[in-house]
């Protein structure tokens, strides 16, 4: 079973350079090329829009779906699959270096935090006066679930592992969570900070003697609108003090947000064992070991809701502290939750 959510599609252009980036699960991700926050594929679509209208726009995406040439364009992309036996299990861990996990999330995002910068000052009769500019448009998560469908799964040669339903269904909803983990994550962040940045942009802000003064008092304003923790330090708008807490690099707050969820499995939450007997009444092929599965004694699912494991680990945060357990290298935005 395969479900993306919220995602709009559109084709490659020929002649339109594209960087690209891989990351630990080989996965290319697009990096934004605009302050807008968008590729270049995506301005290419947009322009599209203001050029030929919206049917045109339809054409294009119906033709990236069915050639497999494909952008998202400002939506989280989530991908769910079920996996059939018998080889179900073994294809999930094709996609992990974790060869004992049963299902499997993982979450990939773009290094392209959104910044606030303000608009030039403009001179009015009262003064100068400023907005912020704009974000429309900023990358979001994107999810990959996999675990076993019900069933007899082969897990090497001569060992075989059968999953109830009830397994099915409980390593399902573990993948779930951590999906909901990386959502939630990135509201409380990123989608936070762009939604302030608007705010601040909708109209100038008071008049003040010089531009400079102007890009100040805006800049205080801004700060202040913020949650503590997201708060950039300094009193004029500085780009890197925002890009210490937003990127997603091992240390910065957007890091320990985005990792959060790897205390589940760190809790022993989504933990199992295969030690135990099948309890299916299916014979066993000739010669072959079947085993069943079994909770680890912290196995919790469901656990903590994502907002209640967000709110108890986000107040532990200090500059530069890792979460145990985060598997986030430098320059490396894909996380592998595995169990």
């Amino acid at each position: 079973m395969r479900q993306r959510v919220g995602s709009m599609w559109a084709p490659r252009h020929a002649g339109v350079p594209v960087r690209v980036d891989r990351t630990a699960d080989g996965a290319p991700r697009h990096h934004p090329r605009s302050r807008h926050g968008l590729s270049s594929e995506q301005e290419s679509v947009l322009e599209l829009q203001r050029l030929a209208g919206n049917a045109a726009v339809a054409h294009a995406l119906a033709e990236g779906r069915s050639s497999g040439r494909v952008t998202s364009v400002d939506a989280i992309e989530i991908n769910r699959e079920s996996m059939s036996p018998e080889m179900g299990i073994q294809q999930i861990r094709e996609h992990t270096t974790n060869k004992t996990t049963l299902a499997l999330t993982q979450r990939g995002i773009e290094n392209s935090p959104p910044i606030m910068r303000p608009e030039p000052a403009e001179k009015t009769k009262d003064g100068y006066t400023t907005r912020t500019h704009k974000v429309s448009s900023i990358p979001e998560p994107e999810i990959h679930e996999w675990w076993p469908k019900a069933g007899r799964h082969l897990l090497s040669k001569g060992s075989y592992l059968d999953v109830e339903t009830e397994w099915q269904d409980k390593l399902e909803q573990g993948e779930d969570e951590h999906r909901d983990d990386a959502k939630l994550a990135w509201e409380k962040t990123w989608k936070t900070v762009q939604d302030t940045i608007n705010r601040f942009a909708a109209k100038p802000g008071p008049p003040e003697p010089t531009p400079e003064a102007a890009q100040k008092a805006l800049w205080k304003r801004y700060v202040a609108a913020l949650p503590k923790d997201l708060q950039p330090a300094g009193d004029v708008p500085n780009e890197a003090r925002q890009r210490e807490i937003l990127e997603v690099r091992p240390g910065t707050f957007m890091a320990w947000m985005w990792e959060i969820t790897v205390a589940r499995d760190q809790r022993l939450n989504h933990s199992t064992t295969t030690n135990v007997a099948s309890k299916s009444t299916q014979p066993a092929p000739k010669g072959a070991m079947t085993s069943g599965i079994a909770p680890h004694p912290q196995f919790l699912v469901p656990g903590l809701s994502s907002e209640a494991l967000i709110e108890e680990i986000r107040k532990k945060y200090t500059p530069n502290a890792r979460i145990q357990g985060s598997k986030m290298k430098e320059n490396d935005r894909t996380g592998d939750v595995s169990k």
